[in-house]
Order: structure tokens, then sequence, then C-alpha cells
């Protein structure tokens, strides 16, 4: 079985805080196994035959079964996710800053529209780049990252995409586990 990458939108549904032992239950309910949940973030390794777009689907409707309501899921295999990494275009920044540098992991390539959006929005410090594949970093520089207004107000949907976003070192963590597992195999 392959090796999949979930991230959850958001880890708040309705009025209920998804756990850890929750969103791995989502996982195994759709077939999943050696699941293992990264942090409190909504974010999920396991092992999976089902392509991404399938475990998205199913995600979402075990998610809306379990709270009422989904959340947006988005699913990468193991090459997928070493590819965004490689396409990180701050890493000499992640290295130092790893904080302040934000991948998004997008279900479909962020459009154009979208990252002219997000550069008119970048504060003197701040940058944004897509990567080959429709995915896309940040890097917010000096900006205090709360005041910055890149992440408030992006509407994503909006724009026809779906994504998320993690920091650098969460990237590393779910990257970590990533690894264990191969090793495993």
């Amino acid at each position: 079985m392959s090796l999949r990458v979930a991230l959850m939108r958001s880890i708040v549904i309705g009025d209920r805080r998804v756990k850890g032992v929750e969103a791995r239950g989502l996982a195994e309910a759709v077939g999943a196994t050696d699941v293992r949940s990264i942090m409190a973030t909504g974010n999920l390794v396991f092992r999976s035959r089902k392509a991404p777009t399938t475990l998205e689907r199913e995600l979402e409707t075990a998610c809306a079964a379990e709270y009422g309501r989904a959340t947006e899921m988005v699913v990468k295999t193991a090459d997928q996710w070493r590819a965004l990494l490689a396409a990180n275009p701050f890493m000499k920044e992640s290295a130092v800053e790893p904080r302040r540098v934000l991948a998004w992991a997008m279900r479909d390539p962020l459009p154009d529209a979208g990252l002219e959006q997000l550069r008119r929005r970048a504060g003197p410090d701040e940058r944004v780049e897509r990567t080959a594949e429709g995915d896309f970093y940040c890097w917010f520089g000096g900006e205090d990252i709360n005041a910055s207004k890149l992440p408030a107000g992006f509407g994503l949907k909006s724009l026809g995409a779906v994504g998320t976003n993690r920091n650098w070192n969460t990237v590393t963590k779910i990257t970590a586990v990533l690894d264990e597992l191969e090793r495993s195999s």
C-alpha cells in the first residue's frame, strides 16, 4: 500500500475540535492503515491503495457524518509531498526562520488570479511563489505574521481553489513521520 499525507483545512468543525485520535478514526473509517497523526493540526500520514481524490471525497464524507459538516481535505501521495518540499523557493529562509514560511498544499493549482491577489496583498518584506504543480509558498520576512494581510481574508474558495497551509516546522514534522513509515515498509 502507498503512503498518503492528508491535511485537514480546519480542526474546528462546528463547535467541536477534532482530536488526533478522532482524525485517525476518520482515516481508518475509509480504509487507511498505519495511520499517524502529527501535532494537533489535522495532519495525517497513512497507507492506502486509494487515489488522493477518492480519499479527499471519502474523508470529507466521513467528517460530515461524524461532525454534521465537513472540512476540506487535501491528500498528497508521498511523491507529491516530497515534490512540494523540494519546490520550496525559500529554503534558506526555512533553515533560519521556519515558522515564517508557509507551505500551501493545494488540491488544484492556485489560479493566476489568486497568485496576483496574494502578491498585491504582500507587505514590503513578504514574498509569494507558486510551484510548478500549483502549490505555493509565503515568506513573511520581517513582517508581523499576525498583522499580515496575506493569510487574512484570502478566500481560496472564491477563486475556485481548495488548499491548506502549514508552517515549515510542521512540514518537517510531517515529513519525519512519512520517512519513518517508508523505512518500516
